[in-house]
């Protein structure tokens, strides 16, 4: 019987270990589906001060 090794498509274990933390973070901060939070901090806002954006 032979054994046929495959390369993994996603590597993750190699790509991300070798990230430092602030690139990690980076990672997540990009890919996380915030939309919805920054429109319901704007609501809950509402016409408080606006100093600095929710953004």
């Amino acid at each position: 019987m032979a054994i046929i090794t495959q390369n993994s498509l996603f590597r993750w274990e190699n790509d991300i270990e070798n990230l430092g933390d602030m690139e990690r973070l980076k990672l997540v901060t990009e890919h996380l589906p915030d939309e919805s939070l920054m429109c319901k901090l704007k609501k809950e806002r509402g016409k408080g001060r606006d100093d600095y954006p929710v953004h």
